[in-house]
């Protein structure tokens, strides 16, 4: 046989095995693919991060973002009839004042009726331990406070606050909130919705999105939420601000309790509240959200010669006492039974000698707030509206410039405590440092100056959370013409700001 025979017969039969084996792996291949399509591997075989347990990760922010209201205005400002019975803002006038404490990069405030406007930047002090301050007015445009923090820690913050005032027209008077920090849901407590008063819901939105806000209302009549008059929904354009009368909405109530929630975007909102008695104006303050409802509320900022009205709500029925809070504990001021959902209003009358606060212990949670009233020369008289405190690791208060403050600390933790006291002046230097023990359930008062001659902003460490305060407000220009005029400043928490995040795995979400 000659080569050529050969070669082309070995050639024939490598072809032949070369097809064969080809034939095999696809049909091997084919086998495997219809496996892996139609069955899932041994769970034993598969990388599942962490199988399916759950994790719970408290995250924190490192941006604070405020609110701090314009200044009181009349919600009905338009001029018709005869002059002398025309409603007046008279000299109204405002101030504010900003604070940044601890880990701050950088913190500035904007006028939120010009979105196109230059930020002004808070300023630091020259020694190391000052902090950063503002101060300025909000007679033209609410404003938004923004803080950006290089670490999220106890003593790290902001706090801000405004303040208003005249001595003539119908918002005779001192008024003053703490800034507030916008959210989804917020509630409200409200005094009585009589004749000749105005309870303006000034809701604001500083996001870029448009939002629809929902509000829910109960009443002193029974259990049942209030249809208002003028609808339960408000739409709040982006970078804009709506507002409702709710005295109006839901006349002749002994008080209100006020929800809101928002659709798209986080809110702020505050309501302005007025009071006339035919031509004799009756008071003005701003009223900021409630805190979380609690069984055991301290109000501070009550003072001796106070006409006292208490205000509760509870989701259930409930039995309630009131309390005078004085320096050397509680004294009964009165008791009731509560309805499921019903506002509940308690007439204390005066408040007696020493008086502090007002304390309020139910066994159940309650919503709160005291009205506090005095009177002044030719039928004026002014009111504040004072919410329950929160104990906080630490917390602050900027009081607003051409006011006069005087705290209330009060010991909550059921044995003595110690807490330290820091005041600094409105440039952010450090002016003075006191430390105030306080015995189980004791109370005590003294004026912003007696921690530093300039004291402008206060912070207290509490690292215990023992103790309740709040700062009374009065101005100088309105006691001197005779006239009533009491405010006061809840406290803002220098706490880490933080949200729960749950996180699970789930193989699905990769399939």
């Amino acid at each position: 046989m000659t080569d050529s025979r050969r070669h082309a017969r070995s050639s024939a039969a490598g072809l032949a095995g070369k097809v064969s084996v080809s034939v095999v792996s696809a049909v091997v291949l084919i086998a495997l693919m219809t496996v892996f399509v139609c069955y899932r591997p041994w769970t034993g075989l598969v990388d599942d991060a962490g199988g399916s347990a759950a994790g719970a990760y408290d995250v924190s922010t490192e941006r604070i973002e405020q609110y701090c209201p314009g200044r009181m205005a009349l919600m009905d400002s338009d001029s018709y009839g005869d002059s002398e019975f025309q409603a007046s803002s008279g000299n109204i006038t405002s101030s504010a004042r900003y604070a940044a404490l601890g880990s701050v990069y950088m913190s500035s405030v904007t006028p939120m009726a010009n979105a196109d406007a230059e930020a002004e930047r808070l300023s630091d002090g020259d020694d190391a331990d000052a902090i950063a301050v503002l101060s300025g007015a909000v007679d033209d445009s609410p404003t938004l406070f923004d803080t950006r923090l290089t670490a999220s820690e106890d003593g790290t913050g902001a706090a801000g606050s405004v303040a208003s005032w005249a001595t003539d027209g119908d918002l005779r008077g001192v008024a003053a909130a703490t800034c507030v920090v916008p959210s989804l849901s917020q509630s409200f407590m409200l005094p009585a919705t009589a004749t000749g008063t105005t309870q303006e819901l000034v809701v604001s939105n500083p996001s870029d999105r448009a939002t629809a806000v929902t509000m829910r209302v109960w009443g002193s009549s029974d259990g049942e939420a209030i249809s208002l008059t003028t609808g339960n929904t408000l739409t709040v354009d982006a970078h804009g601000e709506s507002s409702v009368d709710l005295a109006a909405a839901a006349s002749g109530q002994d008080g209100l309790f006020v929800t809101l929630d928002s659709d798209e975007t986080p809110v702020a909102a505050v309501v302005r509240m007025t009071r006339m008695d035919g031509l004799n104006p009756q008071g003005i303050d701003y009223i900021p959200p409630v805190s979380q409802s609690s069984s055991d509320a301290v109000i501070p900022s009550v003072r001796e010669g106070d006409a006292v009205r208490v205000t509760v709500r509870a989701e259930e029925t409930a039995s309630v006492t009131v309390s005078w809070l004085t320096a050397q504990g509680t004294t009964a001021a009165d008791e009731g039974q509560l309805d499921a959902g019903r506002v509940t209003m308690f007439d204390l009358g005066e408040a007696p000698e020493h008086t502090l606060g007002v304390v309020i212990e139910s066994d159940a949670a309650v919503n709160a707030m005291a009205l506090a009233e005095r009177g002044g020369d030719d039928g004026q008289s002014d009111f504040t509206v004072a919410l329950p405190g929160t104990a906080a690791a630490a917390s602050a208060v900027a009081v607003p410039s051409d006011t006069r403050g005087e705290l209330t600390m009060a010991n909550v933790s059921g044995e003595r405590t110690s807490v330290t006291m820091h005041a600094y002046d409105a440039d952010g230097r450090h002016v003075g440092e006191h430390q105030i023990d306080l015995e189980d359930g004791a109370a005590v008062d003294l004026a912003v100056t007696d921690l530093g001659e300039d004291a402008a902003v206060i912070m207290v460490d509490d690292p215990s959370e023992s103790v309740v305060w709040g700062v009374r407000l009065s101005q100088p220009d309105v006691d001197e013409s005779g006239l009533a005029g009491l405010a006061n400043l809840q406290t803002t928490a220098l706490t880490p700001v933080q949200e729960t995040v749950l996180s699970q795995s789930d193989r699905a979400v990769i399939r």
